[in-house]
């Protein structure tokens, strides 16, 4: 049976846990629960796909975890 773990090497956590701080530090500028553990929960999860799909820039993935956000969605320009 395949284990449904992912491992990270610890540039990648390290890489995680900047990210992840910057996207909890954006979201506290905008909604009033963003220290909520669902907040944390999708901005982990968020994170995580990014770095399994091959993402390891900063930016990119702080961006890519803050679009579960409504709030940040609702900011973002529409095309």
């Amino acid at each position: 049976m395949p284990s449904h773990f992912i491992r990270f090497d610890p540039d990648t956590i390290q890489l995680l846990d900047r990210c992840m701080t910057k996207a909890q530090e954006i979201a506290a500028t905008l909604e009033t629960e963003s220290d909520s553990p669902d907040t944390r929960t999708r901005l982990a999860s968020a994170l995580i796909e990014a770095v399994g799909l091959g993402e390891k820039d900063e930016e990119h993935l702080v961006e890519f975890a803050l679009r579960v956000l409504p709030a940040y969605r609702e900011r973002q320009p529409r095309h």
